[in-house]
C-alpha cells in the first residue's frame, strides 16, 4: 500500500511523505508506529527498498494488502489509497472524531446497492466514486442508492484514463452546478471537487435525458 496512518496523531501519510521526514531527519528508520487505515493492523515502511508506490507499506504480519484485489488495477488503487488519505484527514482535522472509513464495500442491500471505492460510515456518511476504465459511468444508479441511504458522494476521476474529465464534467452540470474531483498520476496530487447532495442534484426523468447514455 502507498499509505499509512501514524498512531499517536491519527493522521494519514503517503509513502513519499515518509521518505522526505526520513530524509530530513538523517535516520534510516521511522521514530513512530504506523498502521493501516483499513483494519488498523501494524505497518512497516518499505520506501527505502522499493520504488513501487504500492508497496511503500505492508502489514507486518504478512495478511494482504487492504486495498488490492485481482478486479482492482493499480491505477485505480493509487487514486482510491490518496482519496481515503485526503478524506480521513479532512474529516478527521473538521470534527476531532476517529474515522472509520473502508473500500470496495457496499452501500445499500441486494438486489438494490452499490459497490462504494471509498466509503465512510462515521463521523459523517460520505463516499467517493473513483472512475479510470470503465466505459459507463451510471450516474443515476449510483448515486440514487447512495442518497437513498444517507450517503452524500465525491466523484473522481483520474486524468490519464478512459473518460474526458472535461466533458464529463460539463455533462453533470447540465444537472447541478457542480465540479469533479481528479486525479494526476503523473503528480499524485488530488482534488476531491464538489460533495454531490441529494439537495443539489434532482435525479429527475427529464434530468437524466439531458445526459448521453455512458454518464447516466
Amino acid at each position: 500500500m502507498f499509505i499509512a496512518k501514524r498512531n499517536d496523531i491519527n493522521h494519514i501519510y503517503t509513502g513519499k511523505e515518509i521518505q522526505t521526514l526520513i530524509s530530513q531527519s538523517h535516520y534510516p528508520t521511522l521514530e513512530y508506529n504506523f498502521s493501516c487505515p483499513i483494519c488498523n493492523r501494524e505497518v512497516e515502511y518499505n520506501g527505502l527498498s522499493t520504488k513501487y508506490l504500492l508497496d511503500f507499506f505492508v502489514h507486518k504480519d504478512g495478511t494482504p494488502d487492504c486495498f488490492a484485489a485481482e478486479s482492482i488495477s493499480g491505477g485505480h488503487q493509487i487514486v482510491a489509497e490518496i482519496t481515503v488519505k485526503a478524506l480521513h484527514n479532512r474529516i478527521n482535522e473538521l470534527t476531532g472524531e476517529p474515522v472509520e472509513i473502508n473500500v470496495e464495500k457496499w452501500i445499500g442491500t441486494q438486489p438494490n446497492f452499490v459497490i462504494a471505492d471509498v466509503k465512510i460510515t462515521n463521523p459523517v456518511q460520505i463516499a467517493a466514486e473513483i472512475y479510470h476504465k470503465a466505459s459507463k459511468l451510471a450516474l443515476y444508479r449510483r448515486l440514487r442508492r447512495m442518497f437513498s441511504n444517507g450517503y452524500r458522494t465525491y466523484l473522481i476521476f483520474h486524468t490519464g484514463g478512459r473518460h474526458d474529465v472535461d466533458r464529463v464534467e460539463q455533462y453533470i452540470q447540465r444537472i447541478a452546478p457542480l465540479k469533479v474531483g481528479r486525479f494526476n498520476p503523473e503528480t499524485l496530487e488530488l482534488t476531491l471537487g464538489d460533495l454531490f447532495t441529494e439537495e443539489q442534484v434532482k435525479l429527475s426523468r427529464y434530468n437524466r435525458e439531458l445526459l448521453p447514455r455512458y454518464v447516466r
